[in-house]
């Protein structure tokens, strides 16, 4: 989700074929970051230990904080679940390209005994009939529709595998500041029963933003989730959901 032009100084690791095209692990001599382009677009980028470079990661990482069993939907290079399994997270991971786990397990740090699922993130969540206390979601790549692929069928689906007290922390790209798409998603993720914050980097294109929806009334950000928002001195913020699940509703009656 991030665009990276090749420096020379980079060393090929290894190249795959998975589902959605062609996939390059890269080290980069200037820091020894390893980094996993599919289809020439910078997925993940992290130490050779699995410790993400992007801010987002470690943002879901903690709005997770509360969850001791969580469900994450897309591997990648499997930064976000190499974190949470070092906080001692009980974790059932899903995605659709296996190859994926390979590529996290060998080059990243990903445990190896970790619960990994071969599947489509819908087909899994419809079928599944387990509890979570947390839902991650990082899911993109060439061509991913956050739109259609969260629809709302789908997003009820995903808030019916939470356990009383759960939450939903999902990652989207982000194309500018009017994009409606966070909160379009946030509402049909959180429904009725659940509120939404959405932490963003405003006045960036084609950035990403996380998703938060959580059962409590109040967002109190711990000191190390400010912390996180002013990494590399980036500038994130946290503000609540402009829509609520009723307002798709009368949106699509009236549209």
């Amino acid at each position: 989700m991030h665009e990276l032009d090749k420096e020379s100084a980079v060393r090929l690791l290894g190249r795959y074929q998975g589902r959605s095209g062609e996939i390059e692990i890269v080290e980069c001599s200037w820091d020894g970051t390893r980094i996993y382009f599919e289809e020439g677009v910078r997925q993940s980028q992290a130490t050779p230990d699995g410790e993400s470079v992007f801010t987002y990661v470690k943002l879901m990482d903690e709005l997770l904080h509360r969850s001791a069993s969580i469900l994450v939907l897309g591997c990648g290079g499997g930064n976000l679940a190499t974190r949470l399994a070092r906080l001692g997270k009980q974790l059932t991971i899903v995605d659709n390209n296996p190859i994926s786990f390979v590529i996290a397990q060998k080059f990243f740090g990903l445990p190896d005994d970790l619960h990994c699922m071969v599947s489509d993130f819908r087909k899994f969540i419809f079928q599944d009939d387990v509890l979570y206390d947390g839902i991650a979601i990082d899911i993109g790549g060439p061509g991913f529709r956050f739109n259609e692929e969260f629809d709302v069928e789908t997003c009820d689906a995903i808030r019916a595998r939470l356990a009383p007290g759960g939450r939903i922390v999902m990652n989207v790209t982000v194309m500018n500041d009017i994009d409606p798409l966070p909160d379009r998603i946030a509402a049909r993720l959180a429904g009725e029963s659940m509120r939404v914050w959405i932490v963003d980097e405003q006045g960036i294109e084609d950035r990403n933003a996380i998703i938060a929806c959580l059962p409590e009334r109040q967002l109190n950000p711990r000191a190390t989730l400010s912390e996180a928002m002013q990494h590399n001195q980036e500038r994130w913020s946290i503000r609540r959901g402009r829509l609520r699940s009723r307002d798709l509703a009368f949106g699509s009656r009236n549209g």
